[in-house]
């Protein structure tokens, strides 16, 4: 990245103080842990920090300028919000590429959804995506940031938790193809109702290119009564359902002859618009696998991939960390879906354990945490999650945290062996206990909870309790 001084100061409407307009910094820092030389230093402020108190640090460090919301001061470019500006900066960057945008969110599985549209774009195209969780008002003008003139396709995640972020993140990003896998109960506590969820979600249209395309979950009662507005609209599917009384249809994509392949990975054919069909092994179980894959092979049709590369991309596809990670040890089976939760990835991850439970004839043992951003639903939630879990046949069910008592009530009034934790430090000493660990061996174990019950240090244990047996 370069842009000089100037330049940026236009972009965020900011004020230049007895700075030369014309000086270049290549990139922009956030944070003085990292390399300041030549850089743009743009403090932001959080509940238990502010940037600003490092400014003077960032320019001794050999950063170009920095922004700042207060005083005049030399090589300083004043504005009214660090983090509006940053947007802007970004905004301002992503208007000198004229590469194809893909945007994607969604209320669950937008990451891996993400990231299989990248693995099949990359069978053909240099492509940038976001990384990590970087799908926010900070991360997002990061990824953009890395965008250079070798890069042919960007692959962006657009994450939010309250109504406006999503069109601020398109503003960023401005889109060419829009990708929504689905309107759940994810950040109901900040929005009140699946219909104001989608209503933020479809926010990402807001600076979408007047020739954009839609890619809609086709099996989503609520993504099939989004109006169109005169943009294309092509619609995904786990089966070919009858779309007629959907408005703006143009094509379809779906699968058909879905099999399981083993325990984990399952094959299916994807048809597209009737008379492209690809044959394709997706390497992760769950009915949402295949509908990510869908997703993905949408985006490739759409550039212009052939079969051959949309089914290479799919196949060679792997998750990012902490996201449906399947480790085999001693005769079992840990299914790692740290990342985060809430109800509708819950009961997928669910259904993936049962399946390779029932495939591999061990037992299912469920270990769940809380789910956040519910608000007064939130016992409800958990309580229908631990009914579906015994519902489907879940063999053991440990629950960990306060309102994962809810799910433990919903669970024993149906099913069998379960128990709870208040903290899951309580767990972690029970695994201490004598012949806890045994009764991990020759089972299929999930791991689940949102993220911030940090569920990573659990699997962790589990792995290194099968290494000593």
């Amino acid at each position: 990245m370069r842009m000089t001084v100037g330049e940026a100061a236009e972009a965020c409407k900011g004020i230049i103080d007895d700075t030369d307009e014309a000086i270049v910094f290549n990139g922009v820092s956030t944070d003085t842990r990292e390399d300041q030389n030549g850089l743009l230093f743009v403090p932001l402020k959080g509940s238990n920090f502010d940037g600003h108190d490092y400014i003077e640090q960032a320019l001794k460090l050999g950063a170009i300028a920095a922004l700042s919301e207060r005083g005049a001061a030399p090589n300083i470019i004043r504005v009214k919000s660090t983090l509006r500006a940053l947007a802007d900066l970004a905004a301002r960057y992503r208007e000198r590429f004229s590469l194809p945008v893909v945007a994607i969110t969604g209320s669950a599985g937008k990451t891996t959804t993400k990231d299989m549209i990248a693995s099949v774009l990359s069978q053909r195209y240099k492509t940038l995506k976001t990384e990590a969780n970087l799908n926010n008002e900070i991360g997002l003008p990061k990824t953009i940031f890395k965008l250079d003139e070798t890069y042919e396709v960007a692959v962006l995640e657009l994450g939010m938790n309250h109504a406006g972020e999503i069109s601020r993140l398109s503003r960023v990003a401005k889109p060419d193809i829009c990708v929504i896998t689905n309107i759940g109960a994810a950040h109901i506590e900040n929005l009140g109702s699946r219909e104001s969820i989608l209503k933020a979600k479809a926010e990402i249209f807001d600076y979408m290119d007047s020739n954009g395309l839609r890619v809609l979950n086709g099996d989503d009662n609520l993504l099939r009564t989004l109006d169109a507005g005169g943009r294309r609209v092509l619609y995904f599917s786990g089966k070919n359902l009858d779309y007629a009384n959907v408005n703006d249809l143009n094509k379809r994509v779906y699968a058909d002859n879905v099999t399981r392949s083993g325990a984990i990975a399952q094959s299916c054919d994807i048809i597209y618009d009737s008379d492209r069909i690809i044959n394709v092994t997706v390497p992760l179980p769950g009915e949402h696998m295949i509908l990510n894959a869908l997703a993905a092979a949408a985006v490739g049709f759409e550039l212009g991939l052939s079969v051959y590369e949309i089914k290479k991309g799919i196949e060679t596809f792997t998750p990012s960390k902490n996201r449906m990670e399947i480790t085999r040890q001693n005769n079992s089976v840990i299914i790692n879906d740290v990342y985060n939760a809430n109800p509708q990835s819950m009961k997928a991850a669910l259904n993936v354990l049962k399946n390779i439970g029932e495939t591999e004839r061990l037992r299912k043992i469920a270990i769940l945490g809380d789910m956040f951003e519910l608000g007064e639903q939130a016992p409800a939630f958990h309580e229908e999650i631990g009914e579906y879990a015994a519902n489907i046949g879940i063999d053991e069910l440990i629950c960990i945290g306060e309102l994962s008592a809810h799910i433990y009530n919903g669970f024993v009034d149906i099913g069998t062996t379960a128990s709870h934790f208040n903290a899951k430090s309580d767990f972690e000493i029970y695994l201490e206990e004598p012949n806890k660990k045994s009764s991990f061996t020759h089972a299929a174990i999930l791991v689940k909870a949102s993220r911030g019950m940090a569920f990573e240090t659990i699997v962790n244990r589990l792995k290194d309790d099968k290494h000593e047996q």
